[in-house]
C-alpha cells in the first residue's frame, strides 16, 4: 500500500514538473538560459571576460602596480613622524614628481659637497648638504628633495631634533642651515630613531651606534666642570681626578674603580654620558654644531651605484644644484 502511495506522488510530481516547464516557455526559455551561462573553465581559471569567477586557495589574487620609491618615501617619514624622526610629517606636503628645470632662487647658496652615494647599502649611502659661508641669512631645506634626473627616483629631506635626547620622543623642527652649515642625508634609518642637530655630546652617541660618517669626538673634557681644588678634593678624593684626566673624550664607563668615593660616581654617572652631558652643557656656548645628521628611513638605496644624476630641489621643484658621477 506505502510503495503505490509512494509511485502515485512521484507520478503527480514529474507530471506538474511537465506543466510548469510548459507554462514557463518550455525548450525556448531552457535554451536562452543556456547562452546566458558562462564556460565553467573560465569561472574555475579566471579567464572569463565578464569579470567575475572563482579563485581557487591557490590563485593569487589581483596584481596591482605599487607606489614608486617618492611614494614610499612620503610614506616611511609618515610612519617616523610618530616615533620620533622623520618623526615629522604631518605637515609635509608631498615631494614634486619632476623638477621644474629652472634654477632656483637658492642656487649658489646650497650645494651638494660630499657623497657616498655609491655605496651599496642603505646605511652607508649618504648625501651631504653645506650652506655657502657667503650666505647673508640660514636656509630652510625641509621639504625640499633630492631627485634622480636618470631614474626619477626622489625623497623628501624632513624636519629633525634641535636637541636630541636619547630615550626619549624627540619633538622635531624644520632644518635651517646657517652660514656654513651642513646637513648629512642618509637613505636609511636613524641609528637613534631620529633626524637631529649634532651637538658638542653627540660624540658619545658613537659608543651606541654606528654612524656613518662617524659623528665628531670632541666632546667636553669630563673634568672640565670639576675644578681641582681644596673643596673638591675633600668631596670627591684625589683618585677621582686622577680617574677623570684619564678618560677618554666622548667615552660613558661601564664600570668604576671600587676605590672611587661615592661622591666621585655619582659625578661620573651624571655627566660622562650623552644625556648627562647634554644636560650639563646645554647652555654652553656654542653647544649645537653647525651640522645635522638627517635620516630619510628607507631600507633600500635611492641612487645608482655606478654613475648618476641628482638634482637637488626647493619645495617649487626648482633645481639648487646638480650633482654628477
Amino acid at each position: 500500500m506505502i510503495k503505490r502511495v509512494l509511485i502515485v506522488s512521484l507520478v503527480v510530481f514529474i507530471i506538474a514538473l511537465f506543466i510548469f516547464w510548459l507554462i514557463t516557455g518550455g525548450w525556448t526559455a531552457a535554451a536562452r538560459t543556456a547562452r546566458s551561462l558562462s564556460n565553467p573553465l573560465e569561472l574555475i581559471f579566471g579567464t572569463s571576460t565578464s569579470g567575475s569567477f572563482i579563485k581557487l586557495p591557490w590563485q593569487p589574487g589581483e596584481l596591482t602596480r605599487g607606489p614608486d620609491i617618492g611614494d614610499y618615501a612620503d610614506e616611511a617619514d609618515a610612519r617616523n613622524m610618530a616615533s620620533g624622526d622623520s618623526d615629522q610629517y604631518s605637515d609635509t606636503p608631498p615631494a614634486p614628481t619632476q623638477y621644474a628645470g629652472n634654477s632656483s632662487p637658492h642656487a649658489g647658496k646650497v650645494f651638494i659637497s660630499e657623497n657616498a652615494a655609491t655605496e651599496n647599502a642603505a646605511s652607508r649611502e649618504f648625501i651631504q648638504l653645506t650652506a655657502s659661508e657667503n650666505n647673508t641669512a640660514p636656509i630652510i631645506v625641509t621639504n625640499w628633495a633630492l631627485q634622480s634626473a636618470v631614474s626619477g627616483t626622489r625623497a623628501i629631506i624632513p624636519p629633525a631634533a634641535p636637541l636630541f635626547v636619547l630615550g626619549a620622543i624627540n619633538s622635531v623642527q624644520p632644518i635651517y642651515l646657517e652660514p656654513g652649515a651642513s646637513a648629512f642625508v642618509t637613505t636609511a634609518a636613524s641609528p637613534v630613531g631620529a633626524s637631529f642637530r649634532e651637538n658638542i655630546c653627540s660624540g658619545y652617541l658613537n659608543e651606541l651606534q654606528t654612524f656613518i660618517p662617524e659623528l665628531s669626538t670632541e666632546c667636553p673634557a669630563p673634568p672640565e666642570t670639576l675644578p681641582m681644588n681644596a673643596d673638591n678634593l675633600r668631596i670627591y678624593g684625589s683618585s677621582c681626578f686622577d680617574y677623570l684626566n684619564a678618560l677618554p673624550q666622548c667615552h660613558a664607563p661601564a664600570s668604576l674603580p671600587a676605590e672611587l668615593s661615592s661622591a666621585c660616581r655619582s659625578y661620573i654617572s651624571n655627566t660622562t654620558s650623552y644625556n648627562g652631558c647634554t644636560n650639563t652643557y646645554r647652555s654652553r656656548v656654542p653647544f649645537a654644531l653647525p651640522s645635522f645628521r638627517v635620516y630619510l628611513t628607507l631600507r633600500t638605496e635611492l641612487w645608482a651605484n655606478s654613475h648618476d644624476v641628482i638634482h637637488l630641489l626647493d619645495e617649487q621643484g626648482r633645481i639648487v644644484d646638480t650633482l654628477r658621477y
